[in-house]
């Protein structure tokens, strides 16, 4: 009896990883809208079989990440032009709570963090280096989150995050990230002042401004090194 627990246990850890490095690779940017995800490839890298690796692709399926496709087989999610609009929205509303939030309690240290990392993205959101420029923002919106130390809200969260990171992969052009520097300093800047609705309302524009600098047109699916994407994110 033991030795099926620590196997059932095992096949769960294998499951959880193999969704959390999907996930990751999502929000790196790395994994984009429409990329073929093989069964064997994935089974392969995990040193699993591949039933273990459908499972997993269930469990991503549920949440909306992967498209499962009759005889076709699992594809990395394109969110619907209906669908990007929804989970902005959606996105807008939990932020300016969890903005607000975080600028009527942050630390020295997290705010200067949250400054390190606004600095570190700019050069790449001028330059829309997109893989990093998408990596860097969802990025910067987890790691606020977080700091709201509410645990339901940063759920929530994570999830809107990592499907708007599809449809920045799916949508994004390079103007989408060239309103950010100016948006995020003056983000960092209320929140260091503590103006917590002043900060909450900045959230809702920089959310703006990326939407509207989506380009919502259908490319095709891409080919990627889907074991190069996997293994490059932490």
């Amino acid at each position: 009896m033991g030795r099926v627990k620590t196997e059932k246990r095992g096949e769960f850890d294998i499951e959880s990883a193999m969704c959390a490095r999907i996930r990751s690779a999502v929000s790196a940017g790395g994994l984009p809208p429409g990329a073929k995800l093989p069964e064997e490839l994935v089974a392969e890298s995990f040193a699993t079989s591949r039933a273990r690796v459908r499972s997993a692709f269930r469990r991503l399926a549920f949440e909306g990440l992967v498209d499962l496709e009759r005889n076709r087989g699992a594809f990395v999610a394109r969110p619907s032009v209906k669908e990007a609009k929804e989970l902005f929205e959606a996105r807008r509303v939990i932020e300016r709570v969890t903005t607000e939030i975080v600028t009527r309690t942050i630390l020295t240290h997290d705010l200067r963090r949250l400054s390190r990392h606004v600095a570190e993205s700019k050069p790449h959101w001028i330059r829309a280096n997109r893989q990093v420029a998408i990596s860097s923002v969802s990025a910067f919106h987890l790691s606020l989150a977080a700091l709201a130390h509410n645990a339901a809200l940063t759920t929530a969260l994570e999830r809107l995050i990592i499907r708007t990171s599809l449809i920045l992969g799916l949508y994004a052009t390079g103007r989408t990230f060239a309103a950010l520097p100016d948006a995020y300093d003056t983000l960092m800047d209320l929140i260091a002042s503590g103006e917590s609705l002043n900060a909450a309302r900045q959230m809702e524009r920089c959310l703006l401004a990326i939407e509207t600098g989506l380009e919502f047109l259908q490319p095709a699916r891409p080919n990627i090194d889907l074991k190069r994407q996997m293994w490059m994110v932490g």
